[in-house]
């Protein structure tokens, strides 16, 4: 009898035991619930603060009759385009403007913005610390347009509202630049003009061309063969060979770009085509055409 009870009680505080533990686990799946919640609200509430801070400087830049382009105001941008010409007034007239410089240190000394701030994209988010307080008016700037813009985005997410992202980079900007004593001589300017062979084929010049006319450098609203980035097309019976180039060697599309026109002249119907990227001559904004020129306001 005696056995039976002791029995009868282990099993009950197991059972008792059994559905104190399942209790406890319900409790720390509610209350890892919440707390995921919470960070959801917190988050929430930071892009809201982030969003009322961006709708501030835009009013603010209305009221000073310095309105940033609508379609700006629409998207909450915490940035905006700049012109080149329209950069080099505002330097000109703002000194100690802050003007940020993504790009790496060797081409940074290669040729920067009097009295500009190296901060390499990559290395942004764990560098703000050297960086103004975020209602601080800055100029970003890279090579081309493209980092610069992924900077802009970056700091738009940490609070900043003031930005200015300068529209085709240093390839575009007008205004003086600094050189640093240790860095190599510049590469002469490569030639304007793209060479082009037709020795027959089901394909016309104008046909390829246009398909070129297809492919854009994300980090410049203009596409590669007004932007002198193709030096040769030769197109033959069988098959058709471009050489071309990029705007720099670090060019984050170093890949994308030359498959893109591959792809582009595959789809005429010609499977046999090959890309082959120099950078003998180098890239020189010289050699945008006169449409690309009047397209990025470089006159």
């Amino acid at each position: 009898m005696l056995e039976a009870l002791v029995v009868a009680l282990i099993a009950g505080v197991a059972v008792a035991g059994w559905r104190l533990a399942r209790r406890l686990r319900d409790l720390e799946e509610r209350v890892g619930e919440v707390r995921t919640l919470g960070r959801r609200i917190d988050a929430l509430q930071a892009s809201l603060e982030r969003g009322l801070g961006v709708t501030r400087t835009h009013l603010a830049a209305v009221a000073a009759g310095e309105a940033p382009e609508r379609a700006t105001i629409l998207r909450g941008s915490p940035y905006q385009e700049i012109k080149p010409p329209d950069a080099l007034a505002l330097f000109e007239r703002t000194p100690g403007l802050f003007v940020l410089d993504v790009r790496t240190p060797a081409e940074f000394a290669n040729g920067h913005i009097p009295n500009a701030h190296l901060l390499p994209v990559d290395e942004i988010e764990d560098r703000l610390g050297e960086l103004p307080p975020p209602d601080t008016l800055m100029l970003v700037t890279c090579a081309a347009g493209g980092r610069s813009t992924a900077a802009c985005q970056t700091l738009g997410e940490k609070g900043y509202t003031r930005l200015l992202n300068l529209s085709g980079g240093m390839h575009t900007w007008p205004g003086p630049s600094v050189r640093d004593a240790s860095a190599p001589p510049p590469a002469p300017a490569a030639a304007a003009g793209t060479t082009v062979s037709f020795r027959g084929g089901p394909l016309s010049e104008a046909q390829v061309v246009g398909a070129i006319r297809d492919c854009f450098d994300p980090e410049i609203p203009l596409n590669i063969y007004d932007l002198g980035l193709i030096y040769a097309i030769d197109i033959e019976e069988s098959a058709i060979a471009v050489k071309m180039t990029l705007t720099s060697q670090g060019c984050p599309s170093a890949r994308t770009i030359p498959e893109d026109v591959r792809r582009k002249i595959v789809a005429l119907g010609q499977p046999n085509v090959s890309v082959d990227v120099v950078w003998d001559p180098p890239w020189h904004p010289s050699r945008i055409s006169p449409d690309g020129k009047q397209k990025l306001g470089l006159g």
